[in-house]
């Protein structure tokens, strides 16, 4: 399991903290369900784009009101106001260049619809989801036929200029999105530039997102330090962001479920002290009142 596309998309991101936290602590009570990114329907479970019986057409910058809501990679959903994604893009593009960070992720919402679009599907049992995911997939390629390449690698650019202007949302995508907008490579040495570049960039948005009582983004941050692949492996940590992920969803956890999960990797005395960092992490992270 690759830690930078944990998911396919965030699409399943509800789904992937409730994976966490069993894998983290499988006695955990199960977590609320995050108010964002919103899924797509249960049907299209693995693919970013609801299922649509019919592409629609766009012309002259607009198009058809779509039959059904659009998902980028990340999975919240993408509003286009009836325009085609170039025309989105144009309208924005000033904007963001100019350093309006909402613009800027419009416009990386818009694109990574693209960029989904060009991911290949997953396979399906039934072949009835298959067509239908089929048919969405030529609708949203028809919403991007003016879209360029350089426009789709851009998107990286105008998520990053997000991420550090203070957008939550931003700052959980780019660990998402992966180096460069692509998976890890399993073959890439640890110590490739671009690669550390982008771990460290990735790690401290991720603490950025965490700071700003993000409960996913601190299950992910437990994820991180527990797979060691972005981050070298430390138990004490995961157990740290553990506690303070389950703080921010208004849960706590017991000394038993800590114990059943953390118990054989740490000694008492390294579990004293991650417990106590977790709880400071919490309280520095969710303040009273957030």
């Amino acid at each position: 399991m690759t830690l930078a596309r944990t998911v396919c998309t965030v699409a399943a991101a509800a789904t992937l903290l409730a994976v966490l936290a069993a894998h983290l602590l499988p006695d955990a009570p199960p977590p609320d369900a995050p108010p964002r990114p919103a899924s797509a329907p249960a049907h299209a479970a693995g693919h970013p784009l609801a299922p649509s019986s019919a592409p629609a057409a766009a012309h002259a910058g607009f198009a058809t009101a779509p039959s059904a809501p659009l998902y980028g990679r990340n999975g919240r959903a993408v509003d286009l106001h009836g325009l085609d994604v170039a025309t989105y893009i144009a309208r924005r593009n000033a904007a963001a260049r100019t350093g309006d960070m909402r613009a800027a992720y419009d416009i990386y919402q818009a694109t990574s619809l693209c960029a989904a679009a060009a991911d290949p599907l997953p396979e399906f049992a039934d072949a009835a989801d298959r067509t239908h995911a089929e048919a969405e997939r030529a609708r949203v390629q028809t919403l991007c036929a003016g879209v360029s390449a350089v426009q789709l690698q851009e998107r990286m650019a105008f998520l990053g200029q997000a991420a550090r202007a203070g957008n939550r949302d931003a700052r959980i995508d780019f660990f998402m999105e992966g180096p460069q907008g692509r998976p890890l490579d399993p073959g890439t040495p640890a110590d490739d530039p671009q690669l550390q570049a982008w771990k460290a960039q990735a790690l401290g948005f991720l603490q950025q997102a965490g700071a700003q009582c993000d409960h996913f983004a601190l299950a992910l941050l437990a994820n991180a330090y527990d797979l060691g692949q972005l981050v070298p492996r430390d138990p004490r940590m995961t157990m740290a962001y553990a506690i303070a992920s389950a703080a921010a969803r208004h849960a706590t956890l017991t000394e038993q479920q800590l114990r059943a999960r953390f118990g054989t990797d740490l000694t008492d005395a390294d579990f004293a002290a991650a417990r106590q960092a977790g709880t400071q992490l919490a309280r520095q992270d969710c303040p009273a009142g957030r």
